[in-house]
């Protein structure tokens, strides 16, 4: 299976939100076609460069995001285009903060589809009088 889902809860409490805590969807490239897609909770935002020696893309995701799983459907093409492509390496010295390399385009079409699902329209529950 290429894409390992942890849909573990990443709760918010109130407070946590008023101090600038966040949720972040995060795609870990495991190398060999495989990745691991989680959603975490940071303090602060996360830094690029740190998270690629790590091989992790991340992306910020509204407080109240919950359904891992339905974006994971929405953008599962280009979630499993950027495991295909995702190749881990040593670092060098020309290249010391890259630990994996992967196909950018199939990146930005999982962050599009991911600020599409966030956007999508909620279905309102109707009330009975």
């Amino acid at each position: 299976m290429p894409l390992q889902i942890d849909d573990s809860p990443v709760v918010l409490t109130s407070a946590q939100t008023l101090t600038g805590w966040r949720r972040e969807f995060c795609v870990e490239l495991l190398g060999d076609g495989q990745a691991r897609v989680f959603l975490r909770a940071v303090e602060a935002a996360s830094l690029k460069a740190t998270e690629l020696k790590r091989g992790v893309l991340f992306h910020r995701v509204g407080a109240g995001f919950q359904d891992l799983a339905g974006v994971v459907a929405a953008a599962r093409e280009p979630l499993e285009q950027l495991a295909r492509s995702a190749v881990r390496q040593q670092p060098t010295k020309d290249n010391l903060f890259a630990a994996v390399t992967y196909d950018r385009a199939a990146w930005d079409r999982v962050v599009d589809a991911l600020d599409a699902w966030q956007r999508r329209p909620h279905p309102v529950p109707v009330r009975h009088a």
